[in-house]
């Protein structure tokens, strides 16, 4: 396979080396140790499978019932049934912006589990950083206009291209973007900077918020951090795009991480593997379309 073909993301090994050198410490010999591997490898399989069906269940059996509701939300919002009073309008509005915080955590955590559990594909392509951030700072705009918030992006050398799944990256780039934006003070900045690290391109998106605290620096991307300790819910957060963004960058081969000042601003950057030139490429995909035949 070719650099740039699909690709399936990739799951870790099932078993660490440090939990198969304890097994192999209380194993009796050779045999008894890959007999007791099998064994192991076989049932965290079995309950990786159980898990995933699990969640597609649940994923299923809540989105369907939570359709429905927004849907008579809508209606109701619109005065369908009759006129209803303000303080009655004012109460479905609540609910409707907690129905979509609710599907927007069901799919972020279906999406999450899909990309831990290796059922995700990848298109790769050579993808130039500059547009994508562009769309990303449109689509964003009106959110941080609305807080006073002026979005910069700066370009060190033009042309700056990266090996990744264009729709993937997207996601990434908006999830730290949106949390700059939400971290933010009125009146102030971001900065998003795109450069060359020689056979990896880079971005990065820097804010004049608060930082982040010390104590929540080492587990900054693990699940729900964020919604629990830097009250996130109150933003409109999930505490799963970090953990997102961290799973897509890993899978295409990248890098993500952050310094932080606690009263400063904080700066995230991704690392990716630099795309190679088009005729490179065009090479490369004959020579899968050969091979293929």
């Amino acid at each position: 396979m070719t650099q740039f073909d699909n690709r399936k993301i990739k799951r870790p090994s099932m078993l660490t080396e440090k939990q198969r050198s304890q097994i192999r410490a209380c194993s009796k010999d050779e045999k008894s140790f890959e007999i007791l591997i099998d064994i192991l490898t076989s049932q965290q399989k079995s309950l990786e499978h159980a898990k995933s069906e699990f969640f597609s269940v649940i994923g299923h059996e809540l989105r369907t019932p939570l359709t429905a509701i927004q849907g008579s939300l809508a209606l109701l919002a619109k005065g369908v049934p009759g006129p209803l009073p303000e303080k009655a309008i004012n109460m479905i509005e609540i609910a409707i912006e907690n129905s979509i915080r609710l599907r927007d955590l069901i799919n972020y955590f279906l999406d999450l589990q899909m990309l831990e559990s290796g059922e995700a594909k990848l298109q790769l392509q050579p993808v130039e950083l500059k547009p994508l951030l562009n769309q990303a700072v449109t689509n964003l705009k009106p959110f941080a206009a609305r807080r006073q918030i002026k979005l910069i992006l700066q370009e060190e050398l033009p042309g700056i291209r990266v090996e990744a799944d264009s729709d993937r990256l997207l996601q990434v780039i908006s999830n730290l973007l949106s949390n700059a934006i939400k971290f933010s003070p009125s009146s102030s900045r971001i900065t998003i900077t795109i450069s060359d690290h020689g056979t990896m391109g880079c971005f990065s998106i820097s804010d004049q918020g608060p930082g982040i605290p010390e104590s929540l620096q080492p587990v900054v991307f693990d699940k729900f951090v964020q919604a629990d300790v830097a009250n996130d819910r109150q933003s409109g957060g999930t505490g799963l795009g970090l953990s997102i963004c961290k799973a897509i960058v890993e899978q295409l081969d990248g890098e993500i991480g952050f310094t932080t000042t606690p009263g400063s601003g904080t700066t995230f950057y991704v690392e990716l593997p630099a795309a190679p030139p088009d005729n490179e490429f065009t090479r490369r995909q004959k020579r899968r379309t050969t091979t293929s035949q």
